[in-house]
């Protein structure tokens, strides 16, 4: 085979893979395109949050549970890998048990005074319910698995859309959470 058709063949392929790349590429849908109250941070336009990130780790949070420690280790993870594009969120319910204050002060002091958490949390929502919380209902659709209590954990990319789920049971210090994280972050 000629050079110059190899070289062509070459650069065909090469473009091609570019394009199927770029043709999968994950957009931000309707639902995120919103501004919603956060406990800290003012409010945060969802989709220009999630976009920001190289991962986001998406948490379905509950002040009064007895995961609520949980909170110590995700501002570790935070601390650790936000300087390298990790974005941890935060969006407390009380679907399941009630564990969840409905006054977002009581909520704020749980998360700040008591955990020092410092990555945003946003005002209580819901996932069972008729308008779930649009940053749950998306990582827990991307992923295949709803929360099926609190503290339940996604990893989203929100380059391909794709998201992996952790159970309440999986500490955030946990190596398969940690290593979802930096796998992630080392991809970009």
């Amino acid at each position: 085979m000629p050079t110059q058709l190899r070289t062509f063949k070459l650069i065909f392929c090469f473009a091609g893979l570019l394009f199927s790349y770029n043709a999968f590429a994950w957009e931000c849908p309707e639902s995120l395109k919103q501004i919603r109250p956060t406990l800290e941070a003012g409010d945060l336009n969802l989709c220009d949050t999630v976009k920001s990130a190289k991962v986001v780790l998406v948490v379905n949070t509950a002040s009064m549970c007895g995961f609520t420690p949980q909170f110590e280790g995700l501002e570790s993870l935070y601390q650790e890998f936000k300087d390298q594009g990790l974005v941890v969120l935060g969006v407390p319910t009380a679907d399941f048990g009630g564990q969840e204050y409905n006054d977002a002060d009581k909520t704020a002091k749980v998360c700040h005074a008591n955990y020092g958490v410092s990555f945003p949390v946003f005002h209580k929502s819901c996932i069972r319910c008729e308008k779930p919380a649009p940053l749950l209902k998306l990582v827990a659709d991307a992923s295949g698995t709803a929360p099926k209590w609190n503290f339940y954990k996604y990893v989203f990319d929100p380059v391909t859309g794709e998201s992996d789920s952790f159970s309440s049971m999986t500490k955030p210090d946990a190596e398969s959470l940690r290593m979802a994280i930096t796998k992630r972050l080392n991809a970009k």
